[in-house]
């Protein structure tokens, strides 16, 4: 290249980094802490769209269907699918504040995508949008991502060092040994095995999805009855999340042990289920906004005293 050719490059650089300069603003350092509260927020976001959804359906249509899942076979069919699977990602991406809350969060959310995925059988008056085969493809499809994302954590921690400490405890184990019975069950149910299993497959799924969000709260709450530092013991939260776990559990038992009162009955208990797991989700955004920040502080101050004590 000749000496135009390179002044012609050189200049465009020039014009390329006084643009950078002007307009684009380089990467903050709260950045990070924001990108966690947008998670948190945004699992809000969702809920309330999937609940505006099922209203506008069910105000123009005229009636409820007899319960959230069957919205699948209706206009909020798009919503259904793409609500539940990006509050799968958002669960399985968040980091609990424990290792038996981060397991359970991990396969909750794993299972909101074969929720999603596997419909309710199709009623008379219903439309099939999918096939059996569709559903298994879609269902293997999600276990490949799966692996694949649990392959780029391992090779990534390798390359540049794990962000947590792999350490493992007795309860965490157990947890896994939970998640991993959960979706071998609905697996298997949804391959036409274990058939005397009560229930769809989907309802399988469903019902496992909500026991694990249920046994997230509960440990959330020991775990912040447990952070004494933070002042945990000594707040209004952990007695928050007990109040909610044990009205999510009620209610949950009263899916099996009532049975069907009226024909939107299951409608309203999951609505509920959805709406309690929603507080959960703000009373833990209201406690944990600032949490980053915190402990941010505290490791200045640390890192400073040492200094200190070096000098």
């Amino acid at each position: 290249m000749d000496n135009v050719g390179m002044g012609i490059v050189e200049s465009g650089v020039r014009k390329l980094r006084r643009f950078a300069d002007d307009h684009v603003e380089p990467r903050r350092r709260g950045d990070t802490i924001d990108t966690y509260r947008n998670i948190r927020v945004g699992m809000i976001s969702l809920i309330l769209m999937l609940g505006v959804a099922i209203a506008i359906d069910s105000i123009e249509e005229g009636r409820l269907e007899s319960s959230i899942s069957r919205y699948y076979y209706t206009s909020v069919h798009a919503v259904f699918i793409g609500a539940l699977c990006a509050m799968g990602a958002m669960l399985m991406a968040y980091k609990g504040r424990s290792e038996v809350e981060d397991v359970l969060l991990n396969y909750a959310g794993f299972l909101a995508f074969l929720v999603a995925f596997i419909p309710t059988p199709v009623r008379a008056d219903q439309r099939a949008l999918t096939s059996p085969d569709w559903v298994r493809w879609n269902v293997w499809a999600a276990f490949a991502a799966t692996a694949a994302g649990l392959v780029l954590w391992f090779v990534f921690g390798r390359l540049r060092g794990y962000a947590s400490s792999p350490h493992r405890t007795w309860i965490g184990i157990v947890a896994r040994c939970l998640g991993v019975a959960a979706v071998i069950l609905v697996v298997v149910r949804l391959f036409g095995h274990w058939t005397w299993i009560p229930g769809s497959t989907h309802d399988v799924a469903a019902v496992s999805m909500f026991v694990g969000l249920i046994l997230v709260v509960v440990f959330n709450g020991l775990a912040a009855l447990a952070d004494r530092e933070g002042g945990g013991a000594r707040s209004w939260y952990p007695l928050a999340y007990a109040a909610i776990a044990v009205v999510m559990a009620l209610t949950l038992i009263g899916i099996v042990c009532i049975g069907p009162v009226g024909a939107s009955w299951l409608f309203w208990v999951e609505v509920v289920l959805l709406a309690e797991f929603a507080a959960f989700w703000v009373v833990q955004t209201l406690e944990l906004w600032g949490d980053e920040e915190s402990a941010a502080r505290v490791e200045r101050h640390h890192a400073e005293q040492s200094s200190a004590a070096v000098r």
